[in-house]
């Protein structure tokens, strides 16, 4: 057996070809390893972006979503209140929400519907007799003018300050 001195393979003393592979293999092993890692780090950063920018959607979807319910929310409130305007009464019932500390819609619309109830159909104020410039009939006995004062204050419609003053000329 010649493994003492044959220069192969097995040769363990530092010469011949074997070591100078060896050394030259394990230089190679180096480069891969560390454009792997090079490699890996660029693709980490790459899905640390990815994730950055799909929390950025997901919290805008979120958003919008809320946004999207409190509006549906909002309507449906505002369809029970039997609203007139729904695009101004829904936007007045923003404003009045974000003027609260907890917002709650069913609070808002009963808010607004008492602030302004020409918005509203609801029976709060008596329907109005005919056009706003004709003349109007004569007062039932139950509703005094004090009370027509009174409704066409606190309304705030045009209408009922024009039925008040019609009621009040006539006496």
């Amino acid at each position: 057996m010649s493994k003492a001195g044959a220069g192969g393979a097995n040769n363990l003393d530092g010469g011949g070809e074997a070591s100078v592979e060896t050394h030259e293999i394990a230089v190679n092993e180096e480069v891969i390893w560390k454009a792997r890692a090079e490699e890996a780090e660029e693709q980490i950063e790459a899905l640390r972006l990815e994730i950055a920018e799909l929390e950025t959607a997901l919290t805008q979807a979120r958003e919008s979503l809320v946004h999207t319910e409190r509006r549906s929310e909002i309507d449906r409130e505002l369809t029970a209140a039997k609203a007139v305007d729904l695009e101004t009464a829904r936007l007045l019932t923003e404003a009045v929400i974000a003027e609260m500390d907890e917002p709650d819609v069913a609070t808002a619309v009963r808010e607004l519907c008492d602030r302004k109830p020409f918005l509203f159909g609801c029976g709060k104020r008596p329907p109005s007799a005919g056009v706003s410039m004709s003349p109007s009939p004569r007062a039932s006995a139950d509703e005094t003018l004090g009370a027509m004062a009174h409704t066409a204050r606190n309304s705030g419609d045009r209408s009922e300050l024009l039925r008040y003053l019609r009621a009040r000329r006539a006496e």
